[in-house]
């Protein structure tokens, strides 16, 4: 009789068992790490996307013809850390749905400070005119975003509410003008010298017309004065 009972414990135990694991299923939470990492990797999916795309149109203009993979390694290693996440009520006509609301911030690379410096306008480029620049990092807040489970109930789908496509412009402009940085400064100072030099040109016409718009009488004095005044100097 003892052998019987042990014999069917034995054969009831694994059956109560794996009964409890599919019946329950974790509840989806916004602030889950699954769901964290999901978030993070729509950001990054996001902007190389955007990346390719325009590397694809203007590989001179915008990238300098650098190689494609040094801008999505960099995007890549630029961080983004989620906090103060929360998970909203579930939508009445979608009961897998999750609304999201958190603070995300992004690592700004050292090098895009030297930038900054002398293009300031790269400041507004980086945030997007509503991220917060603080601490080498540069920070959203209530940034909303949809998450839900895939028809297999283990990917999950982000999709975007609010600010998630500036997070996505922010990491690939930040990219984009870490790696070709020297490039950008250098194109700007010889559009500098460029433009120095075409007003110089302008200047130089109005000169000479309103030279030779002056009488003969007026040009032969002003020369002998500027001979005059060269002598003094030497």
């Amino acid at each position: 009789m003892f052998r019987k009972a042990v014999t069917l414990l034995f054969l009831l135990s694994p059956a109560v068992s794996y009964a409890g694991l599919f019946d329950s299923t974790p509840e989806l939470k916004c602030g889950n790490d699954n769901a964290v990492t999901a978030a993070k990797e729509w950001i990054y999916n996001e902007a190389l996307g955007r990346l390719q795309q325009d590397y694809i149109k203007e590989p001179s203009t915008l990238f300098f013809d650098i190689p494609q993979t040094q801008y999505e390694q960099q995007l890549r290693a630029i961080p983004v850390q989620f906090s103060d996440v929360i998970t909203q009520n579930p939508q009445a006509e979608n009961a897998n749905l999750r609304t999201c609301s958190a603070t995300v911030a992004m690592g700004i690379p050292q090098p895009l400070f030297k930038l900054m410096k002398d293009l300031p306008n790269t400041l507004f480029y980086i945030s997007q005119g509503d991220g917060q620049v603080i601490n080498n990092t540069v920070t959203w807040k209530q940034v909303n975003y949809n998450i839900q489970l895939a028809d297999n109930n283990k990917d999950i789908v982000v999709t975007s509410v609010q600010k998630t496509d500036k997070l996505a412009r922010s990491i690939y402009v930040m990219a984009r003008m870490t790696v070709s940085g020297d490039s950008i400064i250098k194109k700007k100072n010889n559009s500098l010298i460029e433009i120095a030099a075409k007003k110089f040109e302008s200047r130089d016409r109005e000169l000479n017309q309103v030279w030779n718009s002056l009488p003969a009488s007026a040009r032969t004095a002003l020369k002998q004065e500027q001979r005059v005044w060269v002598t003094q100097k030497e």
